[in-house]
C-alpha cells in the first residue's frame, strides 16, 4: 500500500478513529509512530545496532517497532520481521525452554487462531503436524485448516501432543465446556498453551455480554481467580509471569513485566 494510500484510509478518512480532523490526538499519534518506524529502518541500516531481538524469528535490532493502527498505537511493541507482539515472544520463549529440555518433540499440535508469529514458530522448528482451527474464516489473518467451535470440538479423545490457546478462550461464553474440550483432546503428557485477556484488577473473572456484531467480542473478562478455573483433575496448572525473568532478558526481547501465560501439563 502506497503513503498515500494509507493515508486516505486512516487520517484522511472521516469514517477512522483516526480521522485527522475528528481525531487529531490519534491522528497524531499515528504519524509519529509511522515516521519514527521510518527513522528506525534507516539508523539500522547506516549504524547497526542490535541491542533487542526477537525469540521467534531471531531478528535483531535497535528497538522493537511501534504498532500504528487507527484504534491504537503501542510504541516498540511489534518484531518487523514477524510481527510478534510481547505475549508472542513471552510463549515462544517459553516454548523453546520446553524443546530444549525435552527429548520428545511434539508431533501433533492444535492450534487454536494461530498468530502469524505463532505459525512462523512451528514452521521453522521442525515440530509436527498443526492443525489450525478457529470458530470462522472471517479473519483471514488466521488462515484456519479447520471451523471448529471449541466447546463442542469433534477432534477425537488424546489427539495432540500440543494445543496453543493463545487469546481464544475469552471470547466463548460456555468456558467450562470448552476447558473441558481442552483436556480431552491432550494427550497424557501433553502441554496446553494457554494466554487470554487477563485484567490484574479484577479479583474475580465474570461474564460480560456480547457484541454480536464485533468479530472479536469478548465473552468473559478474566481476573485473579483464572488459574482455578483451569483447574481439573488429571492436569497440573502453572501461571508463567514474565516479571520473574530477568530483567535484561526482558528488556532484551521487549517484555513488559505484566505478561503472563498458563502452561497445563497432562498427567501421564
Amino acid at each position: 500500500m502506497s503513503v498515500w494510500s494509507y493515508a486516505q484510509s486512516t487520517i484522511l478518512n472521516p469514517h477512522s478513529r483516526a480521522c485527522f480532523w475528528k481525531h487529531p490526538g490519534q491522528a497524531t499519534r499515528m504519524v509519529m509512530g509511522v515516521l519514527g518506524n521510518a527513522l528506525l529502518n534507516v539508523s539500522e541500516k547506516v549504524r547497526p545496532s542490535y541491542r533487542q531481538s526477537c525469540p521467534v524469528c531471531r531478528w535483531e535490532g535497535r528497538r522493537f517497532r511501534t504498532y500504528v493502527s487507527p484504534d491504537i498505537v503501542i510504541p516498540s511493541s511489534i518484531c518487523p520481521v514477524c510481527g510478534s507482539f510481547e505475549r508472542h515472544r513471552h510463549l515462544v520463549l517459553g516454548m523453546r525452554d520446553v524443546l530444549s529440555e525435552r527429548s520428545r518433540v511434539p508431533r501433533s499440535l492444535l492450534g487454536l487462531s494461530l498468530s502469524q508469529s505463532i505459525r512462523y514458530l512451528l514452521a521453522h522448528e521442525g515440530l509436527g503436524r498443526c492443525f489450525r482451527s478457529d470458530f470462522d474464516n472471517r479473519d483471514p489473518r488466521y488462515e484456519p485448516d479447520i471451523i471448529v467451535d471449541l466447546a463442542q470440538a469433534s477432534f477425537r479423545d488424546e489427539a495432540f501432543d500440543w494445543v496453543v490457546c493463545s487469546h481464544v478462550l475469552e471470547h466463548i461464553a460456555d468456558l467450562d465446556r470448552a476447558v473441558d474440550e481442552l483436556f480431552r483432546v491432550l494427550r497424557p503428557g501433553g502441554l496446553a498453551w494457554i494466554q487470554v485477556a487477563y485484567q490484574e484488577a479484577e479479583p474475580r473473572s465474570r461474564r460480560i455480554p456480547l457484541e454480536p456484531h464485533e468479530i472479536d467480542a469478548h465473552a468473559w473478562r478474566f481476573g485473579q481467580d483464572f488459574t482455578g478455573r483451569l483447574e481439573r483433575e488429571g492436569w497440573d496448572v502453572t501461571c508463567v509471569h514474565a516479571a520473574d525473568l530477568e530483567l535484561d532478558v526482558r528488556q532484551h526481547h521487549g517484555l513488559h513485566p505484566v505478561e503472563r501465560y498458563w502452561l497445563v501439563s497432562k498427567h501421564s
